[in-house]
């Protein structure tokens, strides 16, 4: 078997499938996107088209590359193609039952040969993989959203993924272009949403406690720890300042610092109150005097200018 990677099946044309799609046809593989709702496949196409363009602005890939990123994407109808693929990349709902069954389909029709990956942002591969009879070839690859401009990919091996089918994926991964990481042991929130989960226990408690507003604890990630975390690490800061003194300042917080199993009440109330965020117009902000457009371009502008540095730099 070749350990060559060349032809994506992408399912699911939703947030995560164009940017995707668009980062491993510019890594120089044919590309296939499908989706279930016609509609959402046109939309899907559209975004990748304008994923693509966005790049071509801001001077991170030349027009020649954008044109042959979009000649190697072929949307098609269904999975009749997925069985050509050396990788499929599943981006369907996040339902364990949904993925279960889909993955046991794939699992009949394409050939061994063939890595089946999930791109869940929570679930275990393992569980996703329970109807499999090959499981060894099933693995997370979890794109951090937007796909198209971070870059990291969480890669995790389940109970009964082969080292041979996360080596593949670990090497093409970086051949795109992209800062995989692997975990080693299949748990829920794999690596780094169970960091930021974390963050955000901290930061809810810390507005229910009355410690601070949502506007200061917003301003002292972004000012604070998150804007050196690119270049330095949290053990990398510990291994700085001291082992010696991070242990008496966590010895002297993490007694007070929030460690509930549970979500917590504040967030608890704005979704029995029906604020649920952007989609209903209020949450921890009131979205009707914020515009989220705004937001995402922000932040689109400033991953993209990290994008073009790290580009820079290798």
């Amino acid at each position: 078997m070749s350990d060559a990677i060349e032809k994506v099946f992408i399912a699911g044309a939703g947030q995560m499938g164009p940017g995707i799609a668009m980062s491993v046809a510019l890594a120089g593989c044919h590309t296939w996107m499908t989706d279930i709702v016609p509609a959402s496949l046109t939309e899907g196409v559209k975004k990748f088209n304008e994923n693509l363009n966005f790049l071509v602005e801001h001077e991170v890939i030349t027009p020649a590359e954008a044109d042959t990123a979009r000649s190697r994407l072929l949307p098609v109808p269904d999975l009749s193609l997925a069985a050509q693929a050396d990788l499929l990349i599943e981006c369907i709902v996040e339902r364990l039952p949904v993925k279960q069954e889909f993955f046991k389909h794939v699992d009949e029709i394409c050939p061994l040969s063939t890595i089946l990956a999930s791109n869940t942002s929570g679930l275990r591969i393992s569980d996703i993989a329970a109807l499999m009879k090959h499981p060894e070839r099933a693995v997370t690859t979890h794109f951090w959203n937007p796909g198209h401009l971070m870059p990291l990919v969480e890669v995790i091996q389940g109970e009964k993924t082969s080292d041979e089918t996360v080596e593949r994926v670990y090497s093409f991964l970086k051949l795109c272009g992209k800062q995989p990481v692997i975990g080693r042991k299949d748990t829920p929130g794999q690596i780094c949403n169970r960091l930021f989960q974390a963050v955000i226990r901290e930061a809810v408690y810390i507005v229910q406690s009355g410690i601070a507003s949502v506007q200061d604890v917003e301003t002292a990630v972004k000012c604070g720890m998150g804007i050196r975390f690119p270049v330095y690490g949290p053990l990398e800061h510990l291994d700085v300042v001291g082992l010696d003194l991070g242990l008496a300042v966590q010895s002297t917080v993490l007694p007070d610092l929030c460690n509930s199993t549970e979500a917590g009440d504040y967030i608890r109330e704005l979704v029995a109150k029906g604020d649920l965020g952007v989609k209903t117009g209020r949450g921890f902000y009131d979205w009707s005097r914020r515009s989220v457009d705004q937001l995402k371009q922000e932040r689109d502008l400033f991953l993209v200018e990290r994008l073009k540095a790290t580009r820079k730099v290798m």
